[in-house]
């Protein structure tokens, strides 16, 4: 009766055991390092924070981003105020995108840093969306060079000089060398470049990530390797 009893007794608790010892399927132990920095976004700047990626969420390669609809916007519509003045409006020919490879910011941390450190008249996007770190989750700020529409400093090309001259920079505060854009900055992405790409005409084959745009002069992994570019591409 004893080993009956006993038998029982194992046969009951051997599976929580095993899982105490080895773990749920499919959990993993990892602490992201921060690596691929972008020195001209944060080094020696007052307003960034220095600190590790979370590691709570996890981003599977099935991940979905819902976003309006493409067909929703007509070049003439403005849904959300982003159609600069008409008498200033630039012709557009290109959109690159970039991350702050930064945990935190917002266009003021940014343009600071631009304008005292690197000695340019403010920050060198035409648009920032936030991560909820610095500003709104998937927040979208026009800099004063997309109202003044002038000439950006976010992607040195060649002599030409033509991505800052004739592409809309957009960056996404973030480090995408370490983890997935938010679902609420990419759905807020998404709009703001079907609305790009709409108003003036650019197909989404000069839709480029910085270290993508055709003669670029910089060493850089930038929107990082965890953006997902080719979701950009296929769904305007």
């Amino acid at each position: 009766m004893f080993k009956k009893i006993l038998m029982f007794v194992i046969a009951a608790y051997l599976p929580t055991a095993a899982v105490l010892l080895i773990g749920c399927e499919g959990e993993t132990s990892y602490t992201p390092r921060i690596t691929g920095i972008v020195p001209e976004l944060h080094e020696g700047s007052s307003h960034t924070e220095y600190k590790t990626p979370s590691t709570s969420h996890s981003y599977s390669s099935s991940s979905s981003y819902k976003t309006q609809s493409y067909k929703t916007y007509k070049s003439s519509s403005d849904p959300y105020g982003w159609a600069p003045s008409g008498n200033l409006e630039r012709d557009w020919k290109a959109i690159v995108i970039h991350h702050s490879a930064t945990d935190t910011g917002n266009v003021a941390s940014i343009d600071d840093y631009h304008r005292r450190i690197n000695g340019w008249d403010g920050i060198g996007y035409d648009f920032l969306i936030g991560n909820g770190s610095g500003c709104g989750n998937g927040e979208v700020d026009a800099t004063f060079r997309w109202t003044g529409q002038k000439t950006g400093a976010h992607c040195k090309t060649d002599a030409s000089n033509w991505a800052n001259e004739n592409a809309i920079g957009i960056c996404l505060v973030g480090n995408f060398d370490q983890s997935k854009p938010s679902s609420a900055q990419m759905a807020s992405l998404m709009k703001l470049v079907r609305f790009l790409s709409e108003r003036y005409n650019i197909p989404a084959s000069r839709i480029y990530g910085h270290n993508t745009t055709p003669g670029h002069s910089t060493n850089t992994s930038c929107p990082g390797r965890y953006f997902p570019m080719s979701y950009v591409k296929t769904h305007l």
